[in-house]
This record gives C-alpha cells, sequence and structure tokens, in this order.
C-alpha cells in the first residue's frame, strides 16, 4: 500500500525533515521508498498561441494559451502588453494581473493599429512574453449574422395540448442583428411571447393548442447580411374542423352529404367521423348515422319537406374535434320531372295563355317565360307585354325546394294577335 500523508517537522534554511507513517500492508521483499520533491525555482513559459478574437473602433479583444511549463508552481496571472504602429516602446495594459486567458483592451484610437504581447507569472517572476506576429487595427468588425446551435438543438418540438414550447436559439453578428420570428402559413398567436437579447432569442408558445401547431422562421439582419432557420411544432391536440359540407344525391327522405378531411388532425390520425343532424325548428342535435371512416355518408329516414342541418366532427386518439356546421337547412326531396308540355290555349295581340301539364304544380313552383324567372302557382298562366304580330314559342320549367326541373317540349308557334272569329282546341 501507499505511505500515509508525509508532514514536515522541521524546516530550517537548508533542509526539511520530512515523516510519515509506514504501509498498512507491506510486500514480502524490502520496500524501497523514492523520494520526489519539487523546488519552484523557474518562472513560466509563454503562452503558445495569441489570437485577436473581436474589435471595434476603440478596442481590442485578445485570447491565449496557458503556458506548457507553469515552473512548477501556480500561475497567479498574465500581463497584457501593447505597442502601438511602429513605435519600439512597449506599455503594460492592465495594473493587475489577468487571471483569465481572454482580456479586451480599451481606449484605444479609432483606426490605429497594434501589437500586443503577454507574459505569465507565478511566485518566482514573470516569464517569457508572447508577441503577437501582426498588428491589430481598432476598426469595427462586421460580421454576418450567424445561428449558434449545438447537436441538442430540437428542430422539432412536440408538445400535448395545454403544454408550453421554448424554442431558444443563439447567434452572432457584428453589428448586433435584429431577430424577427414569424409562422410559416399563418400568425402568432396571442399566447406567443419573444425575448431577445445581443447573444440569443427565444420564442415562447404558453397553453399550446391545435392552432400552434406548424413551422416557425427565425431571421436575424444587419447591414452585412441575414441568416434564417425554421423549427417545427407539433401539439398533439383533437383534429381541427373539417372542411365545408356538400349535399348529393338527395332523394325523398334521403341525401348523400360529403365533406374535406380537416387540414389539421391534431398530431394524430383520424379515425372517424361523426355526422349528427337537427330540424331546423328545433335545437337538438342527434346522430345522423353510425360513425364512419370515410368522408361521405348517406342519411336516411329524413322527414320528406322538413328542413334539416347538419354538423361533421373529426376525431383521434386524443378525442372529438370541432364541428363544421352547414350555414343553411337542406331538404330531403328530389327534383320534380318537367312538365309534360304546355299548350297556347288563347292569344290577343299583346298576351297569351298559357296551359301546363304535369305534374301538377304546387307551392314554390317556378314558370320560366322569355329567360324571365315568374312564379306560378296555377296550372294556367297569362303572359303579357307581347308585341302584336310576332311570333312565340313557350317552354315551362318546374321547381321545387330540391332545385330545377328539365324544361318541358316547347310550345307550338303562336302568333300575337285577337283571335276573332277562331276557336283553339285544348288537348286534354
Amino acid at each position: 500500500d501507499s505511505p500515509g500523508t508525509p508532514d514536515a517537522t522541521d524546516v530550517d534554511g537548508e533542509s526539511i525533515t520530512i515523516n510519515w507513517a509506514p504501509p498498512t500492508h507491506d510486500a514480502p521483499s524490502n520496500i524501497s521508498m523514492p523520494i520526489k520533491c519539487a523546488e519552484p525555482t523557474e518562472v513560466p513559459d509563454a503562452p503558445s498561441i495569441v489570437n485577436v478574437t473581436d474589435t471595434t473602433n476603440t478596442s481590442v479583444s485578445l485570447e491565449w494559451t496557458r503556458p506548457a511549463h507553469d515552473g512548477g508552481m501556480e500561475i497567479h496571472g498574465y500581463i497584457i502588453e501593447m505597442c502601438k504602429g511602429s513605435e519600439a516602446e512597449w506599455h503594460r495594459v492592465n495594473e493587475d494581473l489577468c487571471a483569465v486567458t481572454r482580456y479586451s483592451v480599451t481606449g484605444l484610437e479609432t483606426g490605429a493599429e497594434y501589437k500586443f504581447r503577454i507574459c505569465a507569472v507565478n511566485s518566482v517572476g514573470k516569464g517569457e512574453a508572447k508577441e503577437m506576429p501582426e498588428f491589430a487595427q481598432a476598426v469595427d468588425r462586421l460580421l454576418a449574422p450567424e445561428i449558434d446551435i449545438d447537436a441538442s438543438f430540437k428542430q422539432t418540438h412536440i408538445v400535448k395540448s395545454g403544454g408550453s414550447v421554448c424554442i431558444h436559439i443563439g447567434f452572432k453578428g457584428k453589428p448586433t442583428p435584429t431577430a424577427s420570428w414569424t409562422k410559416v402559413d399563418g400568425e402568432l398567436g396571442v399566447m406567443t411571447d419573444i425575448t431577445t437579447t445581443e447573444t440569443f432569442t427565444a420564442l415562447t408558445l404558453e397553453n399550446c393548442t391545435r392552432n400552434d401547431t406548424g413551422k416557425y422562421t427565425l431571421t436575424l439582419e444587419n447591414s452585412s447580411g441575414n441568416k434564417s432557420i425554421t423549427v417545427a411544432v407539433k401539439v398533439l391536440d383533437t383534429p381541427g374542423v373539417p372542411g365545408a359540407l356538400s349535399i348529393k344525391e338527395v332523394t325523398r327522405g334521403a341525401l348523400t352529404i360529403a365533406w374535406e378531411p380537416p387540414t389539421n388532425d391534431g398530431g394524430a390520425r383520424v379515425h372517424h367521423y361523426t355526422v349528427e343532424k337537427r330540424e331546423a325548428s328545433r335545437r337538438t342535435w342527434t346522430e345522423a348515422a353510425p360513425k364512419t371512416t370515410q368522408t361521405s355518408l348517406r342519411v336516411s329516414d329524413l322527414l320528406e319537406g322538413v328542413p334539416y342541418f347538419f354538423r361533421v366532427m373529426a376525431e383521434n386518439q386524443y378525442g372529438l374535434g370541432e364541428a363544421y356546421e352547414m350555414p343553411d337547412p337542406v331538404i330531403a326531396t328530389a327534383e320534380p320531372a318537367p312538365p309534360k308540355r304546355v299548350d297556347i290555349i288563347d292569344t290577343t295581340d299583346t298576351s297569351a295563355t298559357l296551359a301546363c301539364g304535369r305534374p301538377a304544380p304546387k307551392r314554390n313552383t317556378i314558370l320560366w317565360v322569355r329567360e324571365n324567372k315568374i312564379p306560378c302557382f296555377e296550372c294556367y298562366y297569362k303572359v303579357e307585354g307581347l308585341v302584336e304580330g310576332l311570333e312565340y314559342q313557350f317552354r315551362v320549367y318546374a321547381m321545387n325546394s330540391a332545385g330545377l326541373s328539365k324544361a318541358s317540349e316547347a310550345s307550338k308557334r303562336a302568333v300575337a294577335q285577337n283571335p276573332v272569329g277562331k276557336y283553339i282546341t285544348i288537348k286534354k
């Protein structure tokens, strides 16, 4: 084993007496105990490298390496000296020893050139100086913005709904860059907080929702250039609103409803959709049909002639999302068939009286005459405003809440004139 801790028991001007305890366990043979001592009688070596890390119009920042040999004892600090231009005289810069291996020399003349040298000091004294090989000029350095991140930086941040995200990015640049944050394809939320200093900027999103999902871009800019970086944020939440609804294949008491998937799925796959309905006269929503994994659904058992509202919601593993509700009600009624025929049963010099066949018109029927929409709720209609002597033909459309029918066959031609002594046969 090793001996006990040595202790100096007697010291004079030329010698030191040292005592120590023997090892607890010795070896089978005799033990040899060499004694080593270090005599701190040397000054430290010079630093091996001196670099200029930055300059302004009144300062120069220096950095250097520790000496390879400290002279056998602790280095107390460093002395920095400088020489202006071609002058031969060196001046000490720091009154007190510099305890670290970097120093900023201030109060320099703008545009002037300087040389610097550094030496280390221990208890024995001042070591040899290391001189810079080239002059350093006191001028403002221009440096384009640089992103200062390491391997641990996350390019994508994932957070649960209600949590928070902080994106911290360091940067460099001369002059100090301005930092601006934007959200790609969107605007920053009201709960967004931005903190920026001369060396870093941080974007914090508090109480995150699915609306905070997206890409965020930091842009750094100064007079020397610009630099950008984009970071993704993914919020795990319920899905957003599905796309607009459309109604297809309307028949009596049934219809097909279709929609687009939500643009924001809440960070998880949509499992299925829920479609609900309510009569326009009621406030209560009920399921229109069983849940579906498709983006369309056939809804049946609707009351004919009753207007209904519909809404659709997407659901993922985090729950049921927001609903898209139709702004206007829809009636599950088929479009009417076109009238079978239209006959001219009477004329004057300025009018014609028409009779249309089946389907028999009910309320909301529309009669189209000469490209003008005129409501008609009977099987007969008198068209006014004709020009005497001109020949006319007519056709009729039927309309209900589901839409407009195709046109009937055109009537026979008739001239706008008074039928004096003439009779018109009405075919049944």
